[in-house]
């Protein structure tokens, strides 16, 4: 469990106030709970001695202080929890993300990222509700130990001794079992995460399910995960009954024993009717706290599947990324830069040269490293490669390729990202006011976007649709490219940007990028003969 708290310890410090605050208004609420019995005792023994009703007024009064206050502080109690640990949980989640987000490509494009997502959102939620109720409920439940212990062990210590041995039976029933609830849980969690990225996989893939006919092989799938899933829930349910049976028999011979000695006690005089209601409460409220005990051992092994899945995750390491900054780029080149793709030989020692003020075109048929060569030439196989990449001379593993990417170079790529959001927001990703009018206006004119604009009802403020259903392929291009052109950075790549583009825009862009080349490193990667010939350099890729 302790490693469990160190991986959240950030999180849980982050937001220490509430979690104060929490764990305060708990045992607030607790110390209600213990007090309620010893007032309800008192006053079912002053019942049967009592010769007027005028006391019945004042207990009156404070069960209902008592219970409006218990009303009041578990509304609050609640706001609190759900706030701490929505936040906590995504502020774990978000930085599992990022991390991923900066690992090596090989491993996240190996990934079913439905089933990666499944898992980290359940994961890291876990862990921090875990966390959260930990803390909230070992304060509470050991103040509900050693209170109503204490005042038993005043009224009867054949009963204390009674829940010790009760104490001693749990703690050997979690440590048979232990081990088994954790298989159990993580086969089980591993299955969920699993079904969930077969389920998205019918969803996302229903173009191409409808147009090869697919319904019935794509179920098949469905179906096969499911009968995984459904024998693993099985067993999961199967040792959890188990676990949580030998709990139920343990409380009921407590309970049983509690009645069968409290019932002599009181025949034979030693306690009275109230006492034995005091006894009886506080003997249930004890059963309580040693049985959350007992399950929480189910909790730890259960939680502690969480933790390793995340762990692993964390323990991927980050992609190298350098700390020097550029000003500028003047000229990138490949020094005898290999590069391969699991077993397969991509790029076999090349050597390239790119220059502000040309225009490059990389030819060469499908299969031949084109993307791939992009992909090494703009940093995202650090690590992965042997030679080297300069950037003005400087070496790639040197420089902060991130902050570089991100002001320096604009890619448009050959299947464009377009998000589910507004037409502006693709374009600027929020940056409005970095976006010069009069570009944007020229550059929606060159690449021939007008009329497609003005029959948007809300122009540049429309919506795009998940997975830019509402677009057709040349206007998802177009967009792309005006994205990528709009602020005028250093390194431009098109990949492959008139494969469905009309033949105006095609005449358009091609006059534009001559235009704009002289403070441009321009590289366009293309199948079109005509506009790869008006480039000042061809690069042929050929197969391996």
């Amino acid at each position: 469990m302790r490693k469990i708290f160190r991986f959240c310890k950030r999180y849980l410090l982050k937001h220490k106030g509430k979690l104060t605050l929490y764990v305060g208004i708990s045992i607030a609420v607790s110390t209600t709970s213990i007090l309620s019995p010893y007032i309800m005792g008192s006053f079912i023994d002053q019942l049967v001695t009592a010769g007027s009703i005028d006391f019945i007024y004042t207990y009156f009064l404070l069960f209902v202080s008592i219970s409006l206050s218990t009303l009041i502080l578990g509304y609050i109690s609640g706001y609190i929890y759900v706030k701490l640990q929505t936040q906590a949980g995504y502020d774990l989640n978000s930085d599992i993300i990022k991390r991923l987000q900066k690992v090596s490509l090989s491993f996240t494009q190996g990934q079913d990222t439905a089933y990666l997502n499944q898992r980290i959102n359940n994961d890291s939620n876990g862990l921090i509700i875990f966390c959260v109720s930990i803390i909230q409920s070992i304060v509470v439940n050991i103040f509900m130990i050693i209170v109503p212990l204490f005042l038993l062990f005043r009224f009867n210590i054949t009963l204390s001794i009674v829940l010790l041995f009760v104490v001693i039976i749990y703690f050997v029933c979690y440590m048979l079992y232990k081990k088994r609830l954790y298989k159990v849980s993580f086969d089980f969690k591993e299955a969920q995460a699993s079904f969930f990225g077969k389920l998205n996989e019918q969803l996302f893939n229903i173009k191409f399910i409808k147009l090869h006919g697919l319904f019935e092989r794509f179920f098949a799938r469905l179906d096969n995960n499911f009968i995984i899933l459904l024998s693993k829930a099985l067993r999961f349910q199967k040792t959890n009954y188990v676990f949580s049976g030998l709990d139920k028999i343990i409380m009921m011979i407590a309970q049983m024993t509690m009645l069968f000695i409290g019932g002599i006690e009181v025949i034979r005089g030693r306690l009275s009717i109230g006492e034995f209601t005091i006894i009886s409460s506080y003997f249930s409220m004890l059963l309580s706290a040693i049985r959350y005990f007992f399950t929480l051992g189910q909790n730890i092994q259960d939680t502690l599947v969480s933790y390793n899945r995340l762990n692993e995750i964390q323990s991927v390491s980050e992609e190298w990324n350098g700390s020097k900054t550029l000003e500028y780029i003047n000229k990138i080149e490949m020094c005898n830069v290999s590069f391969c793709y699991g077993e397969k030989i991509v790029l076999n020692n090349v050597n390239a040269c790119f220059m502000k003020g040309q225009t490059y075109a990389i030819v060469g048929p499908n299969g031949s490293g084109k993307s791939s060569f992009i992909d090494v030439l703009l940093g995202l196989h650090i690590g992965n490669l042997s030679g080297d990449v300069l950037y003005n001379e400087m070496s790639m593993s040197d420089i902060d390729m991130y902050s570089l990417r991100e002001h320096l170079i604009r890619v448009s790529e050959q299947e464009p990202m377009l998000m589910a959001d507004t037409l502006t927001y693709n374009l600027t990703f929020g940056e409005i006011s970095c976006i010069n009018k009069k570009k944007m206006d020229e550059l929606i004119d060159i690449l021939n976007l007008n009329t497609y604009l003005t029959l948007l009802p809300d122009g540049l403020d429309s919506n795009i649709n998940e997975k830019a259903s509402n677009l057709s392929g040349g206007e998802k291009q177009k967009l792309s490219i005006l994205r990528t052109l709009l602020r005028e950075p250093d390194v431009i790549v098109l990949d492959e940007p008139t494969s469905a583009l009309d033949a105006l825009s095609r005449i358009r862009l091609s006059a534009y990028l001559d235009k704009l080349k002289k403070d441009k490193i321009i590289i366009i990667i293309t199948h079109d003969k005509d506009f790869a010939d008006k480039c000042d350099v061809l690069i042929h890729m050929n197969l391996g």
